[in-house]
């Protein structure tokens, strides 16, 4: 049988060693152990469990945080989603690289690595009124260029996105995932 493009990727999830349930327990065990009112911390007790869980350090030690951006151009921007012109997003990466954007400023006064990465600006992902943005080959395509957002080292992963359309495609994914009709994102 042909190999599919995803099929490094399910390798790779399939032998991805398993969560550390005990570093999980040491977690919450301190948290227990703090002079404070039930669950007043809200979230940060459950991702401070899963950090530790997923990195096997607990209490969890963040030493290498990194923010990666990923631009790229949507081919449903032709409809006029966007007020802005398609070389805003070169436009944008070209001020990161120069240090000159709000992304910088946030990284720099908190101590985050940062990576901007550029997905070939050039080339427009399909237009998801029409067709699917990638399609498979392409997206394990992309997906591997990302893999190298975390290459040299990361133990916390902040993503975000860069590029005009992109709220109308953000959109899209949510009431994808999460139901409703991208106009209620």
């Amino acid at each position: 049988m042909p190999a599919k493009p995803f099929d490094d990727f399910r390798s790779l999830l399939a032998a991805r060693p398993p969560a550390d349930d005990a570093a999980a327990a040491r977690v919450r065990a301190l948290f227990a152990k703090a002079d404070k009112p039930n669950e007043s911390l809200g979230r940060i007790e459950d991702i401070a469990a899963w950090i530790a869980a997923w990195s096997g350090r607990a209490p969890p030690a963040i030493n290498r945080p990194l923010v990666a951006i990923f631009a790229g151009n949507h081919g449903a921007v032709r409809h006029g989603i966007s007020p802005r012109r398609v070389a805003a997003t070169a436009n944008e990466v070209e001020l990161c690289a120069a240090g000159g954007a709000a992304i910088n400023q946030v990284c720099i006064a908190n101590d985050l690595g940062l990576k901007v990465f550029d997905l070939a600006l050039d080339i427009p992902t399909g237009d998801i009124t029409e067709e699917a943005a990638l399609d498979e080959r392409g997206c394990a395509a992309t997906m591997a260029f990302g893999m190298e957002a975390v290459a040299g080292g990361a133990d916390l992963l902040c993503l975000g996105d860069l590029g005009v359309g992109n709220s109308t495609i953000a959109a899209a994914l949510c009431a994808a995932l999460f139901g409703g009709n991208g106009v209620d994102w």
